[in-house]
């Protein structure tokens, strides 16, 4: 490569050499997002440190791999460099969960928590993985001449691998096997091509020592395999929003267009900023006022009635209280404009609630915009749910969890070992109460299916309650909002459902009515086929969540 339009064995070795390291380094850290979510959420604070992290250890490894460059050139110390960068990769699946559990039981702060985090899992990986490079071009660079030429298209081959890396590990890896395994096959491919480098330059040694370390990191891959339930096809990983893309295909008979938003006379922006999480909005038309993150529509609200429902599934997140009919407190995970809590907090004034919403803007927006009341008995908590819940040290009645939002779902939130935590919160005899967003059948049941086999793995009884918006808007494949009913009491009939609710109805008369909503519940069997159970290392839901 320093002059010689000849190309050799030894080249081509190193060329490899260079593209596998840029790709495994960003590879990794589109992983680290997934690795670090379920502690700390995905907010602009977790990739910041990630990405803060990655180009701190690539100005690190370019400093240290141009020194150890310099005063020992050799293919071998490149091999042994690309066999420390391997270990380190696979030790992130060995460690993570003892360091992230230190840093939760820490908690210096929400700044602090993940940049501890990516600095102590990932930095180690990101500075010898950019030494690579600069040996390279030590290796490569027989004369001054060409040096600049020379360490440009390696370090531009190292660029394009880390962007064959990223769009590998984001669009197909990650959702393809779980995060684990995907840690797991980058040391795969690092050593494969660091033993074609040792065989190129006749590293015997080093080779010999390179092929038990191949053999080991593939049994590591195959130990680390999540437990799918199931496999998802590769042509099924499309990231698709299915909730208002799929408004905008229905006929006039499924959705009425005079219920949508700004129908006829448009919509008048009274706020619109850029929170860590999303760009909000707060927008009215004529009669209703409504929040909305990014491309869709969170909360609604009706100008002259702050307390009626806009959105028809915001009653049904009080069946809840219909499978649990004496409960004294309520947990809302996801707040939003906080149409379905304020109107429990009217109506049920026995109940205490609590809320956790993870967008303090959110929390604030909803007390100025949405009338959201202060009251003692009304608290509202600015964290991450699944944090929350983890730091709590009591029990709910009811726990209801309506986090979707814009294009996709905060997986962490959805997945089993959340479930168990839930389940750890919850009173005896109580019920969660979740919102979804897809169908009970067909093509888009995938994610609905999916979360229900989750459930099923720790909660005897799960229900769902389709939210049908007219007798035209019944189709099992038709996208809607349904509720999933988790409890580990039996399932009780419908009939004695509707009779407690209206028990309980009679003594709180504002309350919704939820007849309907109680004759609708599903009554086929799920099935499970092609689905997995969701676990925060294999947990592909943006794949899962696609018309």
């Amino acid at each position: 490569m320093d002059g010689t339009r000849r190309i050799t064995f030894p080249a081509v070795a190193l060329v490899i050499a260079v593209f596998i390291s840029g790709a495994v380094l960003l590879g990794m850290e589109m992983v680290a997002s997934r690795v670090l979510a379920p502690a700390f959420g995905s907010s602009l604070f977790v990739w910041g440190s990630l990405i803060g992290i990655v180009l701190a250890g690539l100005a690190i490894g370019y400093a240290i791999g141009g020194v150890i460059a310099d005063r020992s050139p050799s293919p071998r110390l490149l091999v042994g460099t690309m066999a420390l960068a391997s270990l380190l990769v696979l030790s992130v699946p060995l460690l993570d969960d003892h360091i992230i559990d230190w840093i939760v039981g820490w908690d210096p702060g929400p700044r602090t928590n993940p940049l501890l985090a990516s600095i102590l899992i990932f930095g180690p990986a990101s500075i010898i993985l950019a030494a690579v490079s600069p040996i390279a071009v030590k290796l490569a660079a027989r004369s001054i001449d060409r040096l600049g030429t020379i360490a440009g298209r390696l370090f531009a081959l190292s660029t394009a691998g880390s962007i064959f890396g990223t769009f590998v590990a984001s669009f197909w890896l990650v959702p393809a096997i779980g995060t684990d395994q995907v840690l797991a096959t980058g040391p795969i491919a690092l050593l494969a091509a660091a033993c074609l480098l040792a065989v190129a330059n006749r590293e015997t040694i080093a080779a010999g020592l390179v092929v038990p370390a191949i053999a080991g990191a593939v049994v590591a891959f195959v130990a680390l395999a999540p437990d799918r339930g199931g496999r998802v096809s590769a042509d099924e990983f499309r990231n698709y929003s299915p909730n208002y893309r799929a408004q905008e295909r229905r006929t006039p008979r499924e959705i009425d267009p005079a219920s949508l938003p700004g129908y006829g006379s448009g919509l008048t922006v009274r706020e619109a900023r850029d929170t860590r999480y999303h760009r909000v909005y707060v927008v009215d038309d004529e009669s209703s006022r409504y929040l909305r993150f990014d491309s869709s529509f969170q909360s609604g609200m009706k100008l002259d009635d702050p307390y009626s429902t806009r959105f028809l599934y915001s009653d049904y997140l009080h069946l809840g209280l219909a499978y649990t009919p004496r409960a004294k407190n309520v947990l809302f995970i996801g707040l939003g404009g906080g149409s379905a809590p304020k109107r429990m907090w009217r109506d049920f004034r026995e109940i205490q609630i609590d809320a956790v919403e993870l967008d303090p803007d959110v929390v604030t927006t909803a007390y100025k915009w949405f009338e959201l009341p202060r009251d003692d008995r009304l608290k509202v908590v600015a964290e991450d749910g699944r944090r929350f819940l983890a730091r709590a040290d009591r029990q709910w009645d009811v726990i209801a969890i309506d986090t979707f939002y814009a294009d996709a779902i905060p997986f962490h939130m959805f997945t089993r070992e959340f479930v168990e935590l839930a389940q750890t919160r919850l009173a005896p005899g109580g019920t969660i109460v979740i919102n979804l967003i897809g169908s009970v059948a067909g093509e888009s049941s995938r994610l609905v299916r999916s979360i229900v086999r989750t459930y099923r793995t720790v909660f005897p009884t799960v229900a769902l309650h389709p939210v049908y918006e007219g007798e035209s808007d019944r189709s099992p494949d038709a996208i809607r909002n349904i509720m999933l009913l988790a409890t580990e009491k039996p399932l009780a009939r419908e009939a004695f459902l509707e009779r407690q609710w209206n028990d309980l109805r009679a003594r709180h008369p504002g309350a919704p009515d939820l007849k309907a909503a109680i004759r609708d519940r599903w009554p086929n069997e799920i099935t499970f086929d092609g689905v997995p159970v969701l676990s925060d290392d294999y947990a592909p839901t943006d794949a899962l969540l696609t018309d």
